[in-house]
C-alpha cells in the first residue's frame, strides 16, 4: 500500500494521484461506548463494575475475549468487499496506557492494534488510529470514557505530557506502516469542558486548543514525518474559526 498525503487540499498516493477515502469508523471495540455496546454508564466504571464482581483476572479475560471476538479479520473482509477503503479506530488511552503508573505502555493493547493493522493492509484496508479517549478527558461525555462530567485534560500540564508521550510511542511503532492512513490527534475536544457538562462551547479557548494541536504535532512530526495529521475543531468538532 502506497503512504497516502495532502497536497492542495486533497488526499494523493505515492504517484499524485488522488485518494478517495471512503469507509466507516469501527467503534466500540477499543473504545467502548454505552449506544453501541449496549450497557450503562462509561467504559471505565463499566470495566470496574465487572472487576468488583468477578475479580481483575476473570474480569481482564472477559474483556479480552471480547475484543476478540468484536473486531475480527472476518469483519475487515466484509468491509473491504463491500467496497470501503478505509476504516476509522477509536482508541481509549487505557488500552495503550496505564494510569498507575503512567508514562508505560501496554503490549496486549498495541498488539491487538498491530494486528488489525496488518490484516486491513493485507485486505487493501487504509486505518485512522484515532484516540478517542485521552488522560484527563477532552471533554464531558461518555465517548471519551469521563465519569465526571469534567475535561481535566485542558487544565493540568500532567495530561498533557501523557497524551504528547503516547502519540510519540504510536508514532514510533507505527510510522513505518502504510496501512495506516492517519493520525486523528483528539475526537472532538471542547476546551470549555473544564466547568463541567453546563455552558460548554461559549467561550472556545483558541489558544489552549493551539497550544496543544502545535505541541503534539511538533513531537510526531520529529518521529514520523509522512503520515496525515487530522486535527478537529473545538465544541465536538463543530467550531474551526
Amino acid at each position: 500500500m502506497d503512504f497516502l498525503r495532502i497536497r492542495n487540499g486533497k488526499v494523493i498516493d505515492e504517484d499524485g494521484a488522488e485518494a478517495r477515502l471512503r469507509g466507516t469508523c469501527v467503534g466500540g471495540w477499543m473504545n467502548l461506548e454505552n449506544f453501541i455496546n449496549g450497557f450503562p454508564g462509561v467504559e471505565y466504571t463499566l470495566r470496574q463494575t465487572m472487576t468488583d464482581m468477578l475479580d481483575p483476572e476473570m474480569s481482564a479475560f472477559f474483556f479480552d475475549r471480547m475484543a476478540d471476538y468484536f473486531f475480527s479479520k472476518e469483519d475487515v473482509r466484509f468491509i473491504r468487499e463491500r467496497g470501503a477503503n478505509v476504516i476509522r479506530l477509536p482508541i481509549n488511552y487505557r488500552r495503550l496506557e496505564s494510569d498507575d503508573p503512567p508514562f508505560q505502555y501496554k503490549e496486549s493493547g498495541f498488539r491487538k492494534l498491530e494486528n488489525i493493522i496488518n490484516l486491513c493492509g493485507e485486505q487493501g484496508l487504509y486505518v485512522i488510529l484515532d484516540l478517542h479517549s485521552v488522560q484527563g478527558w477532552q471533554n464531558p461525555d461518555w465517548h471519551c470514557d469521563n465519569p465526571t462530567r469534567y475535561g481535566l485534560f485542558w487544565q493540568h500540564p500532567h495530561f498533557q505530557d501523557r497524551f504528547v508521550a503516547l502519540w510519540e510511542e504510536i508514532a514510533r511503532r507505527f510510522g513505518g506502516y502504510p496501512a495506516v492512513a492517519g493520525y486523528n490527534i483528539m475526537n472532538e475536544p471542547v476546551t470549555s469542558s473544564v466547568y463541567s457538562r453546563f455552558g460548554f462551547g461559549e467561550n472556545p479557548d483558541w489558544g489552549l486548543l493551539n497550544r496543544v494541536y502545535r505541541r503534539v504535532v511538533e513531537a510526531v512530526r520529529k518521529i514520523d514525518p509522512r503520515h496525515i495529521i487530522i486535527l478537529e475543531g473545538d465544541v465536538f468538532s463543530q467550531m474551526f474559526k
